[in-house]
């Protein structure tokens, strides 16, 4: 019986796969999220800062683990900063900041729209990462207000708040978002980044540099999650880093 009815499944996850699907058992080892609330669970985390929110995806993924903590969603960009406030609107836990990016200092800046929205940056975009999605060609700016970490911890970090991740998806920008936290880098427990293999930005640091970066400011490097791939040829271009500080 078994035997029957693992063949049963076999063929139809065979047959799901001709129409491009894919299922599988949902499980720490298969799931990013349910890891990232794991290891919020692990470091005692209360605060989870959303930075590069676009429209949710993040916020909402990690609360739908089981994530009971506070996670505050930053977004830039005026069309998915809309989005991002439908997506929280009922959740007492989802906090929406208002519109703004994140940077090294506060002030303002160009933000570059892309067509695509997940892809719009503060940097000129490279043509290696056109060539992979055109629909992340720029179509127009914005200007937006700039601020840093150290801003948004006094906004929504209260003292009784026992630990703090961060996460950092930027496109290109994650370097000026670290240098505007260095301030309060000793209350991050963990971070993570977005980390480009080959040069997507103009300016961007590549994963080496950052990895290093990370390790010369005691953090360790955790796990790492595939992101943008260029499915043309099946190379990976960027992945999601998580680090840890070294002493928690």
């Amino acid at each position: 019986m078994i035997s029957f009815k693992r063949s049963i499944a076999s063929l139809g996850h065979a047959t799901l796969r001709r129409f491009g699907v894919d299922c599988h058992k949902v499980t720490p080892g298969t799931c990013h999220f349910m890891q990232l609330r794991r290891l919020c669970e692990h470091l005692g985390t209360t605060v989870v800062f959303d930075i590069g929110a676009n429209e949710g995806q993040f916020a909402r993924g990690l609360l739908a683990s089981g994530f009971r903590g506070r996670v505050i969603s930053v977004e830039p960009g005026t069309e998915a900063h809309g989005g991002l406030v439908r997506a929280a609107a009922g959740h007492s836990r989802w906090i929406v900041a208002n519109r703004c990016a994140v940077g090294a200092a506060a002030g303002t800046a160009e933000l570059n729209i892309a067509g695509n929205s997940v892809s719009s940056s503060l940097r000129p975009m490279l043509d290696a990462h056109q060539s992979v999605d055109p629909r992340s060609t720029y179509v127009r700016t914005e200007t937006c207000e700039v601020v840093t970490m150290a801003d948004l911890f006094s906004r929504y970090v209260q003292a009784s708040d026992k630990g703090v991740f961060m996460k950092a998806d930027v496109q290109g920008h994650e370097s000026e978002v670290l240098r505007g936290a260095a301030e309060v880098l000793p209350r991050i427990d963990a971070i993570q980044l977005e980390m480009s293999l080959i040069p997507l930005y103009e300016g961007e640091s590549e994963f080496i540099d950052q990895l290093e970066v990370m390790t010369s400011m005691g953090y360790v490097l955790w796990q790492l999650e595939p992101g943008f791939l260029d499915e043309r040829v099946g190379r990976l271009l960027q992945v999601d880093g998580t680090f840890v500080r070294e002493n928690r």
